[in-house]
């Protein structure tokens, strides 16, 4: 049985105001937060068990997702740890390791903070003679990720500057935060506890990072590590501008999924417009495409929705207000009305904290 561990304890810096009230992987792309996006690409791959580790806000994750989360129609036993002081994605990992340690075969690795159309069934087919095998993806200003260096064979012979090249580099491109591994790649790392007298067990150690002070250390010792190409889409959601980029190319169909599934859940109108059958549109109400409403949502009477608008979760519109440009996000820890025109103010949360204007 292949395990998934994915990394979900970072602070979203970048992102604040909107993550003051959630933690970034609680953000969301067309109406499912960016970490159930995660979930549903091992979903489609069969992988039906993951554990995930939080840190900042805690315990939200774990109480807005469960012990069981079901995807697309798959079920999906969710585990978690609790860091108190983050430990990276070393520790982090070594953490999440421990609560699910899988049967002894490759485990995969995700972010959960960004945004991709990964075929995981097909990186779950790679060769297994590799310690691990990273999705990579060619971009224009590559040195500014931390350039990975692969020769003719997609073996990697340089890490983002931290390995002299090792062999003729071929290829250089970013790392998608996606690993096919081999659990033993984690043994280099310092040692972490995890109290599973707590719920969810509670995770304590050495701050430590799998790309810092895992990878380089194994291909000094000349292990072979692979990258996978992707040619795909891949978003690092790490700003309000990319969280907008992230939601626009999905909504106008700018970019056409092939594992993605954001609008599974949604009942489709002519002009891309999207609508959840939980949601309530009055018959006064206008939709222009492209927008997405979501379930429980409420667009009241005489209201406008989009173009180029998302309603999250009971969400409402309220009487004669214009919604355009602008994504909102599932109503958090109180209702959300939103009751004043709102165009080109792009992604808000939960009031004016969470209220970001990039337009």
């Amino acid at each position: 049985m292949t395990v998934a561990w994915i990394l979900a304890a970072g602070l979203g810096t970048r992102l604040r105001p909107l993550t003051e009230q959630r933690p970034k992987p609680l953000l969301e792309v067309c109406g499912r937060p960016l970490v159930v996006h995660t979930l549903q690409l091992l979903a489609n791959a069969g992988v039906t068990d993951v554990a995930l580790n939080s840190h900042w806000l805690h315990p939200a994750i774990p109480r807005a997702l469960g012990d069981s989360i079901v995807v697309d129609g798959v079920t999906m036993a969710l585990h978690f740890t609790w860091e108190p002081t983050v430990l990276g994605t070393g520790g982090g990992l070594a953490g999440l390791r421990s609560i699910l340690p899988g049967d002894g075969g490759r485990a995969l690795i995700a972010n959960a903070d960004a945004l991709i159309d990964l075929d995981v069934t097909a990186l779950l087919a790679t060769a297994d003679d590799a310690l691990s095998t990273l999705v990579l993806k060619g971009v224009p200003d590559v040195a500014r990720y931390g350039a990975i260096g692969t020769d003719d064979d997609d073996r990697i012979v340089t890490f983002a500057g931290r390995v002299p090249p090792l062999g003729i580099v071929a290829r250089e491109r970013m790392f998608c935060g996606w690993h096919c591994v081999h659990p033993r790649a984690l043994d280099v790392l310092p040692p972490v506890v995890v109290d599973t007298a707590t719920t969810p067990p509670t995770a304590g150690g050495v701050e430590s990072c799998i790309n810092k002070e895992g990878y380089p250390h194994w291909l000094k010792q000349d292990a072979l590590l692979r990258g996978q190409d992707h040619r795909g889409l891949f978003l690092d959601v790490g700003t309000p501008e990319r969280l907008w980029e992230a939601n626009r190319v999905l909504l106008t169909g700018e970019v056409q999924p092939t594992s993605l599934t954001p609008f599974a859940r949604f009942t489709e109108q002519p002009g891309r417009v999207f609508v959840h059958p939980g949601a309530r549109i009055d018959p006064t109400a206008t939709l222009v495409g492209p927008c997405l409403v979501d379930d429980g949502a409420v667009v009241e009477e005489g209201a406008e929705v989009g173009p180029l608008a998302v309603i999250g979760r009971g969400v409402t519109v309220a009487r004669g207000v214009r919604v355009a440009h602008s994504v909102v996000q599932s109503s958090w820890q109180t209702p959300l009305v939103v009751d004043v025109d709102a165009d080109s103010v792009h992604v808000f949360g939960d009031g004016t904290a969470g209220r970001v204007g990039i337009g």
